[in-house]
């Protein structure tokens, strides 16, 4: 985690660097390690630098040849030894950033198709005065950008951009429903919550000169590759070896990396795989760092935590809502100082990441979205369409043994033979859920979202647009439909979400699930190693045979532990969410059902339902977030 500044005056202009300086210094909280900015003529760079292995940072805006060339970048390269041999170096100790910058001299514009890991950054090339602006394949790391005539600004994070003095800081009301109407968090990978500022997508490339522009993409997962072997064993051992390799780039140059471990296959494949690692380098393990609820005696993931402590040899750090009140400075903090509206969903992950970094960690591994990665929706249609009805039904009854509240077999059928075999124009009026006025009521009803705002910001035409990122898809061949989801906005959102929380408390977050090599693989995969007898990520099930308890391998009942750590924070403060909405009315008013408002300002006096507490929550965060935002 770094932060990176880039400000391009298109009109020629010379660069202020107390523009640089404003823009650099609202991501500070992202370079621990120092601010360093350069100007020259139009271009001006700044980087925040974090040095997560401690050996001292790397100085960065690199610059060369005079001024030519120059990047800054939030970096971490994987396949340096590849890169270093494909580039004929002969220094193996070339930073990251040189090695960007030597990739960019032999391949131009297709460099990053040479790069592997997770990158955001910026080169100058002052020969074409031309700027190129990329993000890595997974959208690992994020860039943002504001462009206009005769400017070009980007930074990591969204909030940062409009310190410019020319950009407007005017907020997109289309974010604010988004964000009411949780679901919409991932409708698109370009919009932020500021009318001049956009994502640059993962797997893109923009290329800005003095008077023109382009926006390209340089990768896109194949899903026509095949992985054919011979048996459940090889594939499981290549599954393995990659990802061992995974996690190992994950905690390359780190000397004590944390983990936040649950009770799930996905963090325990990682620290199994840690552990290994570690054995053979003869190297401290991860530090593990887990929220647990020892009185919710529904939550089957505290027991399933404290074994996974045991089996790698005790000494996870844990914490619990028994812990959140002397907690409380640093969940305030949280939700009054980060770049977007906070999620009630990553209380618990912003005081695992508080807490590891209190205990010296600079990195922390999450197993966030290994279903994404190793799984896939089950392939109905797909089976039906080549006639293999009793193996729909085996598929569609084991998951519904093991997941009680799943679709009943003869639904699932039923589902899958609307989608086969009926014309399109049956499929279009047996999809209908009512009309779209009955669609919107449906939807104000469920969110806090006010009517009037809902309507005028055209929220069914956002929801219609969301859906279609996967009915697009819903008849294709399973290789497409998996990699349809990892390259969905949903993804790329999730990780920027645990990335601005992680780098808050000056952690940079690493996912060794969403390594590209990895990826790759388990899109090649047979869709039978991914989904098979009901159970999902079924590789990974099988790869950890030995390596992970089976108690933990083949769990099949789950409770959102998380969210008891919101609950707790929403109990302890109480009087101070009650005057945020008490005192930020006017500002939500265009926004939220006032009705609704004054129902949950009620719900804090006593003990608020599930529901309450999830709009109690939503209507803070927006409050606050609006009232600094507008400042």
């Amino acid at each position: 985690m770094s932060g990176v500044t880039a400000v391009y005056a298109r009109d020629g202009s010379v660069v202020d660097g107390s523009e640089v300086g404003r823009i650099l210094e609202r991501q500070a909280h992202r370079g621990p390690d120092g601010l360093r900015a350069w100007c020259d003529g139009p271009l001006g760079f700044g980087h925040a630098a974090l040095d997560a292995s401690g050996a001292g940072a790397a100085s960065q805006p690199l610059v060369v040849e005079g001024g030519r060339l120059a990047v800054v970048g939030d970096l971490r390269i994987d396949n340096r030894r590849e890169l270093i041999g494909a580039l004929e170096r002969r220094r193996r100790d070339e930073t990251d950033a040189e090695l960007v910058l030597a990739s960019y001299l032999r391949w131009g514009l297709e460099a990053p198709c040479h790069l592997e890991g997770a990158f955001a950054f910026v080169i100058w090339d002052a020969t074409r005065q031309r700027v190129v602006c990329v993000r890595d394949h997974l959208g690992l790391k994020p860039m943002t950008y504001h462009l206009s005539e005769g400017l070009f600004v980007c930074a990591s994070e969204a909030e940062a951009v409009p310190c410019h003095r020319r950009i407007p800081r005017r907020i997109d009301e289309a974010r604010i429903a988004d964000f009411l109407v949780s679901e919409l968090e991932g409708i698109n990978h370009t919009s932020t919550f500021f009318e001049s500022v956009h994502r640059l997508p993962p797997a893109h490339l923009l290329v800005v000169e003095r008077d023109r522009h382009k926006l390209q993409r340089y990768w896109q997962p194949d899903a026509n590759a095949e992985l054919r072997l011979n048996s459940d064993e090889a594939y499981a051992e290549a599954f393995t070896d990659t990802f061992r390799r995974a996690v190992k780039s994950c905690m390359m140059g780190v000397d004590r990396a944390a983990l936040l471990l649950s009770g799930g296959i996905d963090s325990g494949a990682i620290a199994a795989a840690a552990g290994s690692l570690a054995d053979a380098a003869g190297t401290p393990l991860l530090a593990t760092f887990s929220f647990v609820d020892e009185t919710w005696d529904r939550s089957p993931e505290t027991p399933c935590i404290h074994r996974m402590i045991d089996d790698l040899g005790g000494g996870g750090t844990t914490v619990s809502p028994a812990d959140i009140g002397r907690m409380i400075p640093e969940a305030r903090r949280a939700f009054l100082d980060c770049g977007e509206p906070f999620d009630g969903c990553m209380v618990a992950p912003n005081l695992l990441f508080s807490t590891a970094a209190a205990r010296g960690s600079r990195v922390a591994l999450d197993g966030v979205d290994g279903d994404i990665v190793v799984s896939t929706a089950s392939p109905t249609a797909h089976l039906l369409r080549r006639g293999r009805v009793l193996r729909t039904w085996r598929e569609a009854a084991a998951r519904r043994r093991l997941f009680p509240g799943a679709q009943h077999p003869l639904r699932t059928l039923a589902g899958g033979a609307l989608r086969v075999w009926a014309p399109s124009g049956l499929r279009r009026v047996v999809r209908r859920d009512g009309n779209r006025g009955e669609r919107l009521e449906s939807e104000i009803a469920e969110s806090l979202i006010d009517g009037d705002f809902a309507r005028r910001i055209g929220l069914v035409d956002r929801i219609e647009g969301l859906r279609s990122h996967s009915q697009e898809h819903r008849r294709c061949d399973p290789r497409v439909v998996h990699a349809c989801a990892v390259t969905h906005p949903y993804v790329a959102a999730a990780l920027e979400r645990y990335d601005r929380v992680a780098a808050r408390c000056g952690v940079e977050v690493r996912h060794p699930f969403f390594d590209l090599r990895l990826v790759e693989l388990c899109l090649s995969l047979p869709w039978d190693l991914k989904v098979r007898d009901g159970w999902t990520k079924f590789m990974l099930r099988l790869a950890t045979e030995g390596k992970v308890a089976d108690e933990i391998r083949w769990r099949h009942d789950f409770g959102d532990v998380l969210w008891r750590a919101t609950s707790r924070v929403i109990a302890e403060e109480r009087e101070f969410l009650r005057s945020v909405l008490q005192d930020h009315g006017k500002t939500l008013a265009p926004y939220v059902d006032q009705p609704k408002l004054e129902g949950i300002r009620r719900a804090l006096g006593s003990d608020p339902t599930d529901l309450e507490e999830v709009w109690i929550w939503e209507a803070s965060t927006l409050a606050l977030w609006l009232a600094r935002s507008l400042s």
